[in-house]
């Protein structure tokens, strides 16, 4: 090279002239070797360090975020840096160097302009490398200080060149990385061309286990598609058949599901000090059974970017996993590189021939159609196909069916009837409990309402002290003498008081009469004859607060007849009360109860309602009801659940199913 041939201007004899050209030329064949970057960089700061026989050195790389990071580096012991790190300064001034693109030589002590102090007791020699027009790192010396200035410019001279030859070593390495990238792509596209061949999902599960093998140089790979169930084993590469009942299958498929829950690539021995523990030691029995030195497992996803998205980014659920192991050799970078760039085209495969596969008869279609049956039939099969759809139009239109209507109901005694609050008030006394018989005219239970007890209270005093004054008048009235003016006048104001008096007490009793009758009314009492129905009513009402017209209980007859309450869709009412005006009588129904599914049981629709109701759980219904015999049905329950099938007639086989599609024809399209 053409730097090599420049010699440093450095202070030293004839001898030491040839022992830098020798070391250049040292420096520029293992420039040409094919060893690992690290490895070249700690040889060549090691040459270098004793070629200028100085107290250290380090090799400084640009990572791709753009940081820089030591890759190499003989730290003086005189240096008394925390664990033997730079500190923030230092690399403050490294990072300058590399900012600027110029060398440069910082005496101890000195502040860079642009940032960074040399905080050491040395001269540093810091000179930037760089590929093509970017700056990829810097070379720095740690010398003594008090040579003479051209001695210091020798020292940058000479890290120029070998920073030269550092960025010759990185060239080439690209060159042959580009190279080998180019050998990757042509066997990733071949690859890409196999697995896609195939639609079916065995076969190309065994297609992407044998070409992984082969593409990314390793001792078996395992190709396993996600279920609602689990994972299952598919395929395993260089095996023509899966013994599922195998504990090293299951071993496998529990690794492959634990790994698709966290939804992140699995790489063994790398992770292994970062796993959660139940994935540890799911990993530590497959390892046990497999006796694999090297294991990656590879959630694969139907695209071909990268599925690892950092937290709180949306990702496609996984297809599948991909096993990928090795029984001797170690975890490296191509491994890594070639399982990360198909694991796309694993995943779009798999996620193709899987939806497939989940369609109806397809194994009888493709025997069908590698046997040519397709081909030869085809218009036989068309000929065949119109027949069909001809003899099918024709049963549906000819052939009777019954003609069913269902509707949703309970079950329930025909004589029910719902108690109410006379008034707003407090129950103070429930005498009701849950299937007691009660008559008609009992008390159920007696309200109580604090201002009419207040008011009573008041009328009842404001009586009895009427009352008393009535009497001390009266008597006194009585007792008067008549005789003089004076004498007949006091009898007259007495007489007049008495009057008054009884005239308030015949007030204050009518008051209390009413006040009496709307005690009485707090009583509630039974409308009628049967069984309380309310389900623990005393939890519901005891010393509750209730308002005027509300449900308090339920009493039915369960000894009387029973009835079903049906609700028919609005939608279908029509159909029913067409049938009733053609049939002339009661319609047979049929029905099932909830909670004896296996018996149907039967009866006659009753009446049907002249409005439509509307709720929220059954939307528009218009009620019905059902007669039947109660002696067919055991237990009878009150409000059991009820699925009823109204019988409307014999229609045609092709309205009976599609009538609901023929309603909503005319009223989409006609209307």
């Amino acid at each position: 090279m053409s730097r090599v041939d420049q010699s440093p201007q450095i202070e030293v004899s004839d001898g030491v002239w040839q022992e830098i050209d020798t070391l250049l030329e040292d420096l520029a064949a293992l420039a040409k070797s094919e060893c690992a970057a690290s490895e070249f960089h700690a040889e060549c700061l090691r040459r270098v360090v004793a070629g200028l026989d100085a107290a250290g050195g380090i090799v400084w790389v640009r990572t791709p975020s753009g940081t820089i990071m030591a890759d190499a580096r003989i730290v003086p012991p005189a240096l008394k840096w925390p664990q033997n790190e730079p500190d923030a300064g230092h690399t403050g001034l490294v990072a300058s160097v590399l900012a600027q693109g110029d060398g440069r030589l910082v005496p101890p002590g000195a502040t860079a302009l642009a940032g960074g102090q040399n905080t050491t007791e040395f001269l540093l020699v810091l000179s930037p490398w760089t590929i093509g027009s970017e700056a990829a790192g810097v070379l720095e010396v740690f010398q003594s200080p008090g040579a003479s200035p051209k001695a210091q410019r020798g020292y940058l001279e000479f890290l120029h060149v070998v920073g030269e030859l550092v960025a010759e070593f990185h060239r080439q390495r690209q060159l042959r990385n580009y190279r080998l990238w180019a050998t990757d792509l042509r066997r990733l596209q071949r690859f890409s061309e196999q697995v896609h061949r195939s639609l079916d999902l065995e076969e190309t599960a065994c297609t992407i286990a044998n070409e992984v093998r082969q593409l990314a140089a390793c001792d078996r790979v395992s190709v396993l598609v996600r279920q609602a169930s689990g994972c299952r084993l598919l395929a395993v590469s260089g095996v023509a058949t899966v013994n599922r009942r195998a504990n090293a299958v299951r071993q496998l498929e529990r690794l492959a599901e634990r790994v698709c829950v966290s939804g992140r690539t699995l790489w063994y021995p790398d992770d292994r000090d970062n796993l959660p523990p139940e994935l540890d030691q799911v990993l530590q029995s497959h390892i046990d059974e497999a006796h694999a030195k090297t294991v990656a497992v590879v959630p694969i996803r139907p695209s071909a970017d990268d599925p690892e998205t950092g937290p709180g980014e949306p990702q496609a659920e996984p297809v599948g996993v991909l096993v990928v192991e090795r029984f001797q050799g170690v975890l490296d970078e191509p491994l890594r590189w070639q399982v990360t760039a198909v694991r796309g085209h694993c995943g779009l495969a798999l996620q193709r021939a899987r939806e497939l596969d989940r369609v109806p008869l397809l194994r009888l279609f493709r025997a069908l159609a590698r046997s040519g049956w397709f081909a030869r039939g085809r218009r036989l099969t068309i000929g065949l196909a119109l027949a069909a759809v001809l003899v099918a139009g024709l049963a549906l239109a000819i052939i009777p069916a019954d003609f069913r209507i269902e509707a949703r109901g309970e079950l329930q005694p025909v004589r029910v009837r719902d108690v109410f609050a006379p008034s707003d008030g407090v129950v103070a006394e429930l005498r009701a409990r849950h299937r007691q018989q009660v008559a008609a005219g009992e008390v159920l239970a007696v309200l109580r309402r604090a201002e009419l007890d207040l008011q009573f209270k008041q009328v009842w005093g404001e009586l009895q002290t009427a009352r008393k004054r009535f009497t001390s008048v009266e008597t006194e009235r009585m007792q008067n003498q008549r005789d003089t003016a004076e004498q007949r006048q006091r009898y007259g104001r007495l007489t007049a008081e008495q009057e008054e008096l009884r005239e308030q007490i015949a007030g204050l009793e009518a008051q209390q009469a009413i006040l009496e009758q709307q005690q009485a009314e707090l009583e509630v009492r039974s409308p009628m004859d049967g069984e309380v129905l309310t389900w623990n009513p005393q939890s519901l009402l005891e010393a509750r607060p209730v308002a005027r017209g509300q449900i308090l209980l339920t009493i039915g007859d369960l000894a009387g007849p029973w009835q079903l309450e049906l609700r028919v869709p609005d939608r279908r009412v029509a159909h029913v009360l067409a049938a009733r005006q053609r049939a002339g009588d009661a319609l047979p129904v049929s029905f099932l109860l909830a909670s004896d599914p296996a018996r149907t049981h039967r009866g006659e629709l009753d009446r049907v309602g002249l409005r439509t109701e509307i709720s929220e759980r059954d939307g528009a219904f218009v009620l019905a009801t059902v007669t039947l015999d109660r002696e067919q049905i055991r237990p009878l329950v009150p409000g059991a659940g009820v699925t009823a099938k109204i019988h409307c007639g014999r229609r045609s086989l092709g309205y009976v199913w599609f009538h609901d599609l023929l309603d909503a024809v005319r009223r989409w399209i006609l209307f």
